[in-house]
């Protein structure tokens, strides 16, 4: 498939049915580090798409930024977490998985820095402050879908980067 004669959005379409759901198996449920993001993107931009673009990746100076405009991508993780954040909090995937979300256990504090939590990567792409606030948002669907499309926008500062 990547030495092949066959043309770059076939080999992309390939990729996006058979590799990628099995990279990003059950990633809605994901609590995403600096470090999770670093290796999926390694893994996406520096082996997938280098090899599809044929570019060597020891000799080819091509940066990623380009390897990314290249391939036309958008960031998909944040996408389909995002939606199904809107699901969860709407109440549209049943009362349970609302209440585990919204559920507190009572017992003393664990011991030293706080667990990234999986609301804190929503909090951080959609740029609401607290959970009341993107409980709210996420009843309204189409606000919540303009706020999806925000957030899956590359932004200045990565663009200047």
């Amino acid at each position: 498939m990547l030495r092949g004669n066959i043309c770059l959005k076939v080999k992309k379409r390939i990729l996006d049915c058979y590799v990628f759901p099995v990279l990003k198996y059950s990633c809605e449920s994901w609590t995403l580090s600096n470090d999770l993001t670093q290796r999926i993107n390694a893994f996406e931009q520096h082996w997938c798409y280098r090899r599809l673009l044929k570019i060597n990746i020891w000799s080819d100076k091509v940066s990623n930024k380009e390897v990314i405009q290249r391939m036309k991508d958008t960031e998909l993780r944040v996408l389909k977490k995002l939606a199904f954040a809107g699901h969860v909090l709407r109440g549209s995937s049943g009362s349970d998985a609302l209440q585990i979300l919204e559920g507190k256990l009572e017992n003393k504090s664990a011991q030293g820095r706080p667990r990234r939590m999986w609301l804190d990567d929503i909090k951080t792409w959609t740029n609401l402050d607290s959970y009341e606030v993107i409980k709210r948002t996420a009843e309204d669907r189409n606000l919540w879908r303009s706020c999806t499309r925000a957030a899956c926008l590359p932004s200045e500062a990565e663009e200047d980067s």
